[in-house]
């Protein structure tokens, strides 16, 4: 069944008229328990896609090392090796599991809790890291040089707003695919949407 052009065009939205983010956002999910992260009720959160302050941030408490309830143990040091059963050829989130775990074995885990700037836009830049502390209690806090607190501080940042960044990324190619002519035209045909002549 043909289609003309401006058919296509008038039906662009077919598949991006409801919550299309649903999988990505599963996704999302599974991958952010891995790497020792609880997100907040609701999040992530994202705007897109052709507008200046685009993209997607989270909100959450990241739990380098934790093990409480009946659910598998996620840790610093496991994490490298779970992303990459979860997702083998994704180089980014490789990248995030290693520096999260490297940051860990020379400083110790920690637990921090990330947070949004009061905006109106949610790209990773308006993600923080509004306080963190050693996961251990023996260890404290005082003794920390400042410019290792900054450094700690500073890769968990780019870490988390790289996830953030990610998302966006994932979210984006979903939504050029799901807005394509192809795309358009298989759900055009899967409806029994016809063109009036």
């Amino acid at each position: 069944m043909g289609y003309s052009q401006a058919f296509i065009d008038q039906h662009r939205d077919i598949n991006v008229d409801h919550d299309w983010w649903d999988a990505a956002y599963e996704d999302f999910h599974r991958i952010c328990k891995i790497l020792g992260i609880e997100l907040d009720k609701d999040e992530p959160a994202f705007y897109g896609f052709a507008s200046q302050g685009d993209g997607a941030s989270w909100t959450g408490t990241y739990w380098a090392q934790y093990g409480l309830g009946p659910e598998p143990i996620a840790t610093y040091d496991l994490a490298p090796q779970k992303i990459r059963e979860y997702a083998p050829t994704d180089e980014v989130l490789h990248t995030i599991a290693d520096e999260l775990c490297l940051l860990a074995r020379i400083y110790h885990p920690v637990v921090a809790s990330v947070r949004r700037h009061d905006s109106r836009y949610a790209h990773s830049m308006t993600m923080c890291v509004s306080e963190w502390n050693y996961h251990d209690d023996t260890i404290g806090f005082e003794g920390v040089d400042d410019d290792i607190a900054e450094l700690i501080e500073e890769t968990l940042l780019t870490q988390f707003r790289a996830l953030a960044d990610w998302l966006y990324a994932t979210l984006e190619v979903s939504y050029d695919y799901l807005t394509s002519d192809e795309a358009v035209i298989a759900s055009l045909e899967t409806n029994d949407i016809e063109e009036d002549e």
